[in-house]
């Protein structure tokens, strides 16, 4: 089968982006169809209020009446037309009210809809997309700028239309109804609009698009800055990395600030045209009254009505902006729901069964792109409670191995058996809640300690200071301003390295799991604390089997196995 183009792939997305937002309002259409009528509601008080205004005048410089409010005292009129004010207030309060409540409030269910189906397609992805394509500033921009722009478009972008749709209406037929040529004259000039707001959207557009892939860039160069600021020191590469920061910093604030004044041009264009309108209509209106066709009240109706009509014809540019922008950051969201996913990762299968042999290793060898073999012929068998010591110098195939017998590497020779079983017996999430992993490079959230240990566990404090004390960080947080509850910067900035894999160990404590991988994760501390936490994890996890990836081979000093990739002769794992 044949790769698809890049045009068919981008009328694919467009198409399944309006699949989505089409989807959403049939899914959610009583709410939109009682916003619609809110809305209607409100811009019918609207012109019926101004409209009233001018038969109030007209009732008291005794100039007649529709034939609707004919017929009556003068007392009853008067009594008819205040009525009429005061319930089309209490209607439009109503109205207003009624279309936050329903219609505008899609805008917020919308945004965790959209970011939720984010996470629900990348925590699938293939690893090679999330190291290349899909990378972490790239998912960071999408999860809030394009999240925050494209979830108007289910709500707020919504009402603005439909007040511009029904209030135009009701406002121009209300005109009409008072005056035919008049109303006639001041739409003339608004004939350019069409022309002009959709050169001006073309623009905008195009060049938020730009600013998007912009953001996306800045975003991926602050977590490498981020990331690395340990190597940086250690390299004196500092001041390269933050003048490709600044640079990349002041391109996006220039695509911006070419956006913003792309986006301010609706401002003098809709403003002109509705300008012109008002003067046309004034000077012509005055001439009517002089010549008896108008009345008073009329003409400030038609006052009113024409100042209510600039309104929605203000937001149409800024409404065709939102849209666009809306659209074009829903579609760049597709492109993450449309991403091929993992098959591996949405497999159903068993959960892990409790056996004396948990694991079983036959004849592995792998290498990456059919290069030199890094793993080669490799067996041992790892029992219940067993210690697994793994050394060796850089590059020689600790890490892999680990992704290896955890899992998340399949493309193997041989056979790697989990409680008698290959790992494609066993679902993804049942594996994960099995295996618990700590890499070498720790990742934290911007939150709180304790949200970093429990993340989506319900834990309680008791729980989590045990869990610290494990981890040999329990007397660090202590110290804290405010404990367990300090809260991290981005990637845990404020903690030094030693404290940062000490909290990734907390964490995957906090998921109990029965069988965990420390993949050097204890580099960055010094060897008392070292000591101490590993005499913790072999006592409070006697039930575990753990498998520590380490450069220091004091670190292994609790292991019954090793595994020395350093030895000449070929690699197995060897009783101590």
């Amino acid at each position: 089968m044949s790769k698809p183009t890049p045009v068919a792939e981008e009328l694919s997305v467009k198409k399944e982006s309006k699949n989505i937002f089409w989807t959403y309002i049939k899914n959610n259409l009583s709410m939109y169809v009682i916003g619609a009528l809110m809305v209607i509601l409100t811009n019918g008080m609207q012109v019926l209020s101004t409209r009233n205004m001018g038969w109030i005048l007209d009732f008291f410089t005794d100039k007649p009446l529709p034939e609707i409010l004919s017929g009556y005292t003068k007392l009853d009129t008067f009594h008819l037309l205040f009525g009429i004010m005061f319930v089309s207030r209490i209607l439009l309060t109503i109205g207003r009210f009624g279309w936050r409540m329903t219609l505008a409030r899609q805008t917020h269910f919308a945004s965790g809809m959209l970011r939720a189906r984010v996470w629900d397609k990348v925590r699938y992805f293939k690893s090679h997309d999330l190291s290349s394509k899909w990378t972490k500033g790239v998912l960071m921009n999408a999860s809030t700028s394009d999240v925050g722009s494209s979830r108007f478009i289910f709500g707020f972008t919504l009402v603005a239309v439909f007040d511009v749709l029904f209030l135009g209406i009701l406002t121009l037929g209300a005109m009409f109804l008072i005056n035919v040529p008049l109303t006639l004259m001041s739409l003339v000039v608004m004939l350019f609009l069409p022309i002009a707001v959709k050169k001006l959207s073309e623009l905008e557009i195009k060049r938020y698009g730009v600013a998007q892939n912009t953001l996306s860039e800045f975003n991926d160069i602050s977590s490498q800055v981020i990331s690395t600021i340990k190597l940086q020191r250690l390299t004196q590469t500092g001041d390269y990395w933050e003048e490709r920061l600044k640079k990349s910093a002041k391109d996006y604030q220039n695509k911006r600030y070419d956006l913003l004044k792309t986006s301010l041009r609706y401002i003098p264009v809709m403003g002109s045209s509705s300008l012109t309108s008002y003067g046309v209509l004034f000077f012509m209106g005055i001439g009517a009254v002089v010549n008896g066709s108008l009345s008073i009240g009329d003409f400030i109706a038609m006052q009113g009505l024409i100042f209510l009509l600039q309104d929605p014809l203000m937001e149409l540019g800024f409404i065709i902006s939102e849209m666009k922008k809306g659209f074009t950051s829903l579609e760049r969201l597709t492109e993450i729901y449309t991403t091929d996913m993992d098959t591996s990762l949405l497999k159903e299968g068993r959960e892990v069964s409790e056996t004396e042999e948990l694991m079983n290793i036959r004849n592995l060898n792998f290498s990456y792109d059919n290069g030199p073999g890094l793993i080669t012929d490799l067996s041992f068998v790892l029992k219940k409670g067993d210690r697994l010591g793994i050394t060796g110098q850089i590059g020689t195939g600790k890490s892999t191995l680990v992704k290896i017998l955890s899992g998340l590497i399949r493309g193997y020779e041989g056979e790697v058996f989990l409680a008698g079983k290959p790992f494609d017996f066993y679902g993804h999430d049942n594996l994960r809640k099995y295996i618990g992993q700590v890499h070498q490079k720790p990742f934290l959230f911007a939150e709180s300690i304790k949200s970093n240990i429990a993340m989506d566990e319900d834990l309680s404090n008791d729980e989590i200071w045990r869990i610290l004390k494990v981890a040999g960080l329990s007397k660090d947080v202590k110290l804290f301003p405010y404990g367990i509850e300090t809260p991290l910067g981005e990637w845990g900035i404020n903690l030094s390295g030693g404290q940062k894999q000490r909290l990734t160990i907390a964490r995957a404590l906090s998921r109990k799991p029965r069988l965990l991988f420390l993949d050097d994760c204890l580099s960055a501390v010094d060897t008392v604390t070292e000591e101490e936490i590993l005499k913790n994890l072999d006592q409070e996890l006697s039930e575990t089997t753990l498998v520590w990836v380490a450069h220091r081979k004091s670190t292994l000093k609790y292991c019954n196995k090793i595994l020395d990739f350093d030895q000449d002769q070929k690699v197995q794992v060897s009783d101590v």
